[in-house]
């Protein structure tokens, strides 16, 4: 299986850092990789295609919201969100789908 994509400085540039993040950190964003990843092996399917970009894209949006669960959006910019995460995995899906 292909190692995930995203790294703790995907989600860092995600989330608008531009300082050098702490110790504390980085080790909460490097815990929440592994969790993105398995969500979107359950989402998607176990062996999706961790090089396409839109995997890429969604697991830093999920780390980063894994991470930062302040969620200050407005309630049609997360219906925006999570109807591109949605798009993006059912699009994922349909692709594994004909692979196979």
């Amino acid at each position: 299986m292909a190692e995930f994509q995203v790294t703790a400085q995907d989600v860092l540039d995600y989330l608008g850092y531009e300082d050098t993040p702490d110790e504390i950190v980085l080790r909460n964003i490097n815990r929440q990789l592994p969790a993105a990843d398995r969500f979107l092996q359950s989402a998607i399917h176990e062996d999706y295609d961790r090089e396409d970009p839109r995997a890429k894209e969604l697991g830093v949006m999920i780390a980063a919201e894994l991470y930062d669960n302040r969620g200050i959006m407005s309630a049609s910019s997360e219906a925006r969100y999570r109807r591109i995460a949605r798009d993006f995995m059912m699009q994922m899906r349909l692709e594994k789908r004909e692979q196979t």
